[in-house]
């Protein structure tokens, strides 16, 4: 809600919003009511980014829709946090590796993947304003001092690889018009951010604005860097 509402406005616009249990997602709904025009539409698909089944469904009805445009903005905000950054290497366990790997970084790789030609698409008529958007974390920056700590490490390994990957991507589409960047739109007061004991630094509004910021300031000289919702860029 608070990205739709720091939209820039005018214009025609089309978002496809994706989420896990789309029944019960009755804020995105009311959100969809209250705001479709003639000007504005909205898509609610089921995605849950560990499911083959979903990413292809996704992938198919974006290339139903966008056949003629392309897909000019893909954000990848899927993330779990299964452990606490005070807990450590004892805590860890297979399973939970795996299942913090396949939500955070490769569910979502894979989908870029399917959907890569139609940002390349959109690329070609609109270069350098075409985007691929990953949700990181300054957690997950091997060389931020505030984060020498332990604790986390299948969050924060995911971040990482969700930063590589980024830099991969500016690096083989770059040249075609298409920019990456991993973004970390600080500790928000998200239900993951002030889950349990955790109180969050960062109101949602002022990190929504943030990252909407990295965004339009996203060029082919900044392709692939890691940023954050101030506009700094952390160390890897």
């Amino acid at each position: 809600k608070q990205w739709y509402q720091r939209r820039v406005r005018g214009g025609r616009a089309y978002y496809i919003c994706c989420c896990r249990t789309p029944d019960s997602a009755t804020q995105l709904h009311q959100l969809v009511q209250d705001n479709s025009s003639e000007k504005i539409q909205f898509s609610v698909l089921k995605l849950d980014v560990t499911s083959e089944v979903d990413r292809e469904g996704v992938v198919k009805f974006c290339e139903d829709k966008l056949r003629e445009s392309g897909l000019n903005l893909l954000v990848n905000n899927a993330g779990i946090m299964p452990h606490y950054c005070s807990e450590g290497l004892e805590t860890v366990e297979g399973s939970e590796l795996h299942r913090t790997y396949n939500n955070n970084f490769i569910g979502p790789t894979l989908l870029t993947k399917g959907l890569i030609n139609l940002v390349r698409l959109a690329a070609s008529r609109n270069p350098n304003k075409t985007k691929i958007l990953s949700i990181s974390s300054k957690s997950g920056s091997v060389g931020h001092k505030r984060f020498m700590i332990g604790g986390a490490y299948d969050y924060r390994a995911s971040k990482v690889a969700i930063n590589r990957t980024a830099r991969n991507l500016a690096a083989q589409y770059g040249s075609e018009g298409v920019i990456a960047l991993p973004v970390c739109p600080g500790w928000a007061a998200t239900d993951m951010g002030n889950r349990g004991h955790l109180k969050a630094e960062v109101p949602v509004v002022q990190s929504i604005e943030g990252v909407r910021e990295a965004i339009r300031n996203a060029t082919q000289e900044t392709n692939g860097l890691f940023v954050d919702h101030s506009g700094d860029y952390p160390p890897w």
